[in-house]
């Protein structure tokens, strides 16, 4: 019983050894399995890093490039975009329906109107004054030629400007439209206008030079034959004498006859009044010259003189009925040298300013009106100085008045060159100084500087 108690002990540890040997080399095998599968998991896993960390460094670097690109496009835009809104022009892009696609500064500053405001509304809508239809954008894109309209007309808040317009087609691959380019050409407008303004006024200069040297020989005959009635009515002179008793005439009779009946006065009228047309005319052929600009011995106070005669005449032609009241006062310093200058220009000048200082005092309606003109010698300077008691002017309209086209007449009446030219013959031409004071309502005082280079 012991026997088989023992075997059967022996038996069940043997079969447990074998249990146990055959589940260790199990376990050795799985766990050798396990550690391959780690093994090639592992390496799958640095493959796989290695891949990521690849493909990562290649995102990276496409992200760098794309970021670097979209820099470099963002800053030929930011350039492109600088450069258009630097241009003086207009520059509108627009759709081929009419709505804006960019607005530059100039748009901006013509219309008051923000590019954000702008954009994706009709052109029509935004700038209502500018003459583009939406043929012209049309025809531009169909024909994909640039269609050009010049000396447009346009007044925009008040303001009247010349311009030329031109629209250029736009075509790429994904857009289609049309640049709008509105250039200001108001100058050259004006420019163009003087140009003919002046070949028009330099043949009626030279049409009234010659009128002038025509009526000067009539005059001089007139003149001469009144002094020969003078001097034959003469009861003093000898030969009238001698006539006078061959046919038994009483000189001191006739002369009291003349006398009393006031034909002397008469003739001294008729005398004056040739000698004053005679003046005119001088005078006229003096301004109307055009080819003595040269530096010359000038006597100032003749050329102020001789200025105000010239409107003296003017005015009363002009303004009739403020020549009636005008008072023109002249106040020349004697002691005054004669300065190298040129006299026709000076005179050009000062003509100059008594036709405008004259247009303010008819306008200020005064019941004096005021116009004075005067000379002073202050070594080694010469001041002249025109005074009105005008409308005067304000301290704005007082600093743009030597400005070119600056003008405060209506449209028609003034070019806005005539100061600015003066302003040029004093500074440049003579090296003098020329400002403006003036108060509104009161009047204006222009006074001039000039550098005195006497004549040895």
């Amino acid at each position: 019983m012991l026997t088989s108690i023992l075997f059967l002990l022996v038996a069940l540890l043997t079969i447990t050894i074998v249990i146990l040997a055959r589940n260790r080399r199990r376990h050795k095998y799985a766990l050798t399995s396990l550690r391959e599968t780690l093994s090639l998991l592992e390496q799958r896993m640095r493959t796989r890093t290695d891949a990521w960390r690849h493909a990562n460094d290649t995102l990276e670097q496409a992200e760098q490039r794309h970021r670097t690109t979209t820099s470099l496009l963002n800053e030929t835009k930011e350039y492109l975009s600088s450069i258009i809104n630097s241009m003086p022009s207009i520059i509108i892009g627009v759709t081929p329906s009419g709505h804006v696609t960019h607005w530059n500064s100039a748009a901006e500053l013509s219309t008051g109107i923000r590019e954000k405001k702008a954009l994706g509304f009709r052109l029509q809508e935004v700038y209502p004054d500018l003459p583009v239809p939406a043929a012209m954008i049309e025809e531009a894109i169909s024909l994909s030629e640039p269609s050009t309209k010049e000396g447009v007309r346009l007044e925009h808040h008040g303001n009247l400007h010349y311009v030329d317009i031109t629209v250029y087609p736009l075509h790429s691959l994904e857009l289609t439209g049309a640049v709008i380019r509105i250039d200001d050409v108001t100058l050259r407008q004006k420019l163009d206008g003087m140009m003919l303004q002046n070949e028009k006024l330099k043949s009626l200069g030279e049409l009234a030079a010659g009128m002038a040297h025509e009526i000067n020989n009539p005059l001089a005959a007139i003149l001469q034959s009144l002094q020969n009635v003078e001097r034959r009515l003469n009861p003093e002179l000898a030969a009238n004498q001698v006539v006078a008793l061959a046919l038994g005439l009483d000189l001191k009779k006739l002369d009291t006859y003349l006398e009393n009946r006031e034909i002397k006065h008469f003739l001294d009228g008729m005398d004056n009044a040739g000698r004053r047309a005679a003046e005119i005319v001088r005078n006229m052929l003096e301004f109307s010259r055009s080819s003595t600009r040269q530096l010359e011995p000038t006597q100032l106070n003749d050329v102020a003189h001789g200025s105000v005669n010239f409107m003296r005449n003017a005015i009363e032609f002009s303004m009739p009925a403020l020549s009636q009241t005008l008072i023109i006062e002249e106040d020349y310093d004697s002691s005054l040298p004669v300065m190298s200058a040129s006299g026709v220009e000076l005179q050009q000048v000062l003509v100059n300013l008594l036709k405008n200082a004259a247009q303010a005092i008819q306008e200020a309606q005064r019941e004096a009106p005021l116009l004075r003109i005067s000379t002073r010698y202050i070594p080694p300077l010469a001041e002249i100085r025109v005074e009105d008691n005008g409308t005067g002017m304000s301290q704005g309209t007082s600093k743009q008045i030597f400005d070119p086209f600056f003008t405060t007449k209506v449209v028609g009446q003034g070019t806005g060159l005539g100061l600015s030219i003066s302003h040029f013959i004093i500074t440049q031409r003579h090296h003098g100084r020329i400002e403006v004071k003036s108060t509104p309502n009161k009047g204006t005082t222009f006074i001039i500087t000039l550098p005195i280079t006497q004549i040895g």
